[in-house]
């Protein structure tokens, strides 16, 4: 398993390529998934120190908390690409430490980076 700070430093570079296929992990986690890790998530999101969602990809979080529809296929891919913009270590954390889809997840992640 490679060390988070790796991680990290690679989280700065992430391709489109690679976003797309993280994407279509978080396309195949069950309906249980959903409503146990992206509230989670969200909590990461709002909680983060960096300030670094004071972009798009905080508005589109921001307009899928508000139309309650955050616990979502789009909801977890947004809120997982937020994550590893502010707080990776805990992205995997919370992954992990979730059900078997959820760490099937966190595993598919780390290979693409």
């Amino acid at each position: 398993m490679e060390p988070l700070t790796k991680i990290e430093e690679k989280v700065v570079g992430i391709t489109e390529v690679q976003r797309g296929e993280m994407y279509e992990f978080a396309r195949r986690v069950s309906r249980e998934t959903l409503d146990e890790v992206c509230p989670a998530l969200l909590r990461v999101a709002l909680d983060s120190k960096r300030g670094l969602l004071k972009n798009q990809l905080g508005s589109v979080i921001f307009h899928l908390q508000k139309n309650e529809r955050i616990n979502t296929v789009i909801g977890l891919q947004k809120l997982i690409d937020a994550a590893l913009i502010v707080a990776p270590e805990e992205l995997f954390k919370i992954l992990e430490g979730s059900d078997t889809d959820a760490q099937e997840l966190a595993r598919k992640i780390k290979s693409i980076l």
